[in-house]
């Protein structure tokens, strides 16, 4: 298959996606400049299933972190005050929360789905990145989120 690129506008915010390779079991895809391997099941029929940085294969996490110093957002502060813990899982893209997995108090292990989101008409994953205690669930179902929001924090 030849590259194929395409300009998306999710929320306001412009992504400039390159189909880089696509096959019947995955895709290989940039998304504003990061290549990600993107998991295929039955196209169509099920959803991604993996979504991870083909520049770390061995992070458990199917999403990418932010970049350090890259804040979340907030509706009482401004985005500059509110620092993104080491602990905290964060939204990769904008999406809504379709499934919360998990509980405050729950013990969770490194790969373990802790809520499913959907994002560009797509179920998404998200994975914990390490083991931990849920200290809180900053979402509920049913809620928008913004690349970088945090969804969870651990102990």
């Amino acid at each position: 298959m030849r590259e194929k690129t395409l300009k998306l506008e999710i929320n306001d915010k412009e992504y400039a996606v390159t189909i880089n390779e696509f096959s019947a079991y995955e895709a290989v895809v940039t998304v504003n400049g990061k290549t990600y391997t993107v998991g295929l099941k039955d196209l169509g029929i099920e959803q991604v299933s993996d979504l991870k940085p083909k520049d770390e294969p061995n992070v458990p996490s199917r999403i990418p972190a932010p970049a350090p110093g890259v804040s979340t957002s907030a509706k009482s502060a401004p985005k500059s005050a509110i620092a993104v813990p080491d602990s905290a899982i964060v939204a990769p893209l904008p999406g809504l929360i379709l499934k919360i997995n998990i509980k405050p108090g729950d013990s969770i292990k490194a790969g373990q789905v802790v809520l499913i989101m959907e994002a560009m008409k797509m179920e998404n994953d998200i994975q914990a990145l390490a083991d931990g205690t849920v200290k809180s669930i900053a979402v509920k179902e049913g809620d928008s989120v913004n690349e970088g929001d945090v969804l969870v924090e651990l102990v």
